[in-house]
């Protein structure tokens, strides 16, 4: 079956409207929450419950992501009916995973239930990969993207356990309603996937970051490692840790590195591992899947910005004003590693 693309979720102010969440509120201005999805306690990633028809699955929310997608296990015990992604002038659009795995597929949902929110009609790709391989759907059934996430303005609270959904900014940059000693206000850029990257600095130089929910570590390209800031992978402070494999094979290492700082507020002594960029020599055309999805041509960042860092911040994404917020995680009691300066 082929079919053309339609909008992945139209998350428009007057659907919302029925969410019954509470409102947010400092000083004068309250922030519209539109749902408020509860993360999986046991795990380390940003993993909620989600319906799809009357299923539960699991969906990974994925801010490096920028396609909603679901695995083939996921499609298939939900008996959906696959065709081709097909753009407005007509190319298929194809998804390629670290593997070299690619798919070219989508469905159409009955439904989907985030929260308290419920929409039908929604389309999803289909992730690269076996039917028969991987977890069940209940576990993991693909991945929340930012196609969906753009949308609205998110609040992630790893400390509680939470993620808001919030009708785009009204409170003109008046968002941090929790309690924080510093606040870190960054502006970001977002590429046609929705993927946020932005500049912080690594051990005191400027590097152009990812942020990525999908991905469990913090990545820092080895090109970037080499060249800014002089790191021999056969020195005593490298671990090699493996291999990574996609067009060919290469090593990956990791390093402790003294600081992330982001405009006010640091994280101290993060653990980074260091992998080649790989995205350069693959179909240019075609994004990439891991837990993410990436235009190939802009090549590996400098840094993608994982959980094993994130899940240590207070972050609030403004997606239309281009601005993301960050605080320690709980400032009242700042995690090993995390402090405002």
């Amino acid at each position: 079956m082929r079919v053309m693309r339609r909008s992945l979720f139209l998350l428009s102010l007057s659907l919302w409207a029925v969410a019954a969440s509470p409102a947010l509120a400092r000083a004068a201005c309250t922030l519209n929450v539109l749902t408020t999805l509860q993360l999986r306690p046991a795990s380390n990633m940003p993993m909620i419950d989600a319906m799809i028809g009357d299923k539960r699955v699991g969906l990974l929310v994925d801010t490096g992501g920028g396609m909603s997608s679901l695995t083939k296990r996921a499609v298939q015990e939900l008996n959906l009916q696959t065709g081709q992604y097909v753009n407005s002038d007509g190319t298929i659009l194809t998804l390629k995973d670290v593997k070299g795995q690619t798919e070219a597929l989508q469905v159409r949902l009955p439904s989907i239930t985030l929260g308290t929110i419920r929409q039908e009609g929604v389309y999803f790709m289909v992730l690269p990969g076996e039917a028969d391989s991987g977890p069940s759907m209940e576990n993991f059934g693909g991945i929340l993207g930012t196609d969906v996430l753009r949308n609205v303005d998110v609040e992630l609270d790893f400390a509680a356990g939470k993620i808001h959904l919030i009708a785009p900014n009204q409170c003109g940059g008046n968002v941090v309603h929790w309690q924080a000693s510093a606040v870190a206000v960054v502006p970001i850029t977002l590429d046609r996937f929705g993927q946020i990257t932005f500049r912080m600095q690594l051990d005191g130089r400027r590097v152009t970051a990812m942020l990525d929910t999908g991905a469990s570590n913090t990545v820092l390209n080895l090109d970037t490692a080499r060249r800014t800031f002089r790191i021999d992978v056969n020195g005593p402070d490298v671990e090699k840790i493996g291999e990574v494999t996609g067009g060919y094979s290469a090593n990956m290492y990791r390093r402790r590195f003294k600081s992330l700082a982001f405009e006010g507020v640091t994280v101290s002594d993060p653990m980074i591992v260091m992998m080649p960029n790989m995205m350069g020599s693959v179909n240019p055309a075609a994004p990439r899947t891991g837990s993410m999805i990436r235009e190939d041509r802009n090549g590996l960042p400098d840094v993608i910005l994982g959980m094993n860092v994130l899940r240590e911040m207070h972050l609030y994404i403004g997606y239309r004003e281009r601005r993301l917020y960050i605080t320690a995680a709980n400032p009242q009691a700042p995690s090993p590693g995390a402090a405002p300066q």
